[in-house]
């Protein structure tokens, strides 16, 4: 598992057409999430396109898919992942779970080894950090053949909430969007990112991140945690406007989810 601190410039890129979309969707395999019936809500995750999954502060739901998400990606020979983990160490952390994924990767019946090794992570502990953040990543997928997705744990935290520190202006934040969203979708490589939830909104509230980040990702869903251990996912936005819920859960992983 190779690990990389943030270092480096970056630009934005313009929108891609309607008719570039929809050309790049036609055939496209999509990454399964671990359970057939999120599949069937979100159709799985495109390559190309850009998820956004989000959720209550506290709620750990987003970033125990975004694991999930990360096995997968790396089940087949020869590919490899991206995991950008973004958040401030002394005011507000953000980790990884290192046993729920080694407890994922056994699960998916992989080398731990092997696995980790097709997993590399880039950190951004600061609003600098993840604003240079895409150059390393870029150079991640010119360098490596195989990669399948980029996977930005909290994508919002560092530059908003109430524990974002605020060196930066807020616009700058569009910029790290706009480029990763960018050579994501050059390289058919899938971007997933969690979020916490804004606050803002009913009866589903927003995402935080701002008006760019909703209307940059292709896909956003909403998860929450519901009584009796279950959870609720609910398709904010998507692609196929026609999708609509159903009741899905997690294989082996013990979570239930009821998607509407």
């Amino acid at each position: 598992m190779d690990s990389l601190q943030a270092r480096g410039p970056q630009t934005g890129p313009p929108f891609e057409t309607a008719l570039t979309l929809l050309q790049r969707r036609e055939g496209a395999r999509p990454l399964g999430t671990g359970s057939p019936e999120l599949d069937r809500l979100t159709g799985g995750l495109e390559p190309g396109l850009f998820y956004l999954f989000y959720g209550e502060e506290g709620c750990d739901l987003p970033d125990a898919l975004l694991m999930r998400l990360l096995v997968e990606a790396v089940r087949d020979e020869g590919a490899r992942a991206a995991h950008l983990l973004c958040g401030n160490y002394r005011r507000s952390r953000t980790v990884m779970d290192p046993e729920l994924l080694l407890s994922l990767i056994d699960g998916a019946g992989l080398d731990v080894d092997g696995t980790l090794s097709k997993i590399h992570i880039v950190s951004a502990f600061s609003e600098r950090h993840l604003l240079k953040a895409p150059s390393l990543v870029e150079g991640l997928l010119e360098g490596e053949r195989g990669f399948v997705l980029v996977a930005v744990q909290q994508l919002a935290k560092l530059f908003y909430g109430e524990d974002a520190l605020r060196h930066e202006e807020l616009s700058e934040f569009t910029g790290v969007v706009s480029r990763l969203r960018a050579m994501c979708s050059e390289r058919d490589v899938i971007l997933a990112a969690t979020c916490r939830s804004s606050g803002r909104g009913r009866p589903v509230p927003l995402p935080e991140g701002g008006s760019f980040l909703r209307h940059s990702a292709n896909a956003i869903v909403y998860l929450r945690e519901s009584g009796g251990g279950l959870a609720s996912a609910y398709a904010v936005k998507h692609p196929d406007r026609g999708r609509t819920g159903m009741a899905v859960h997690f294989n082996g992983g013990g979570e239930a989810f009821w998607a509407g």
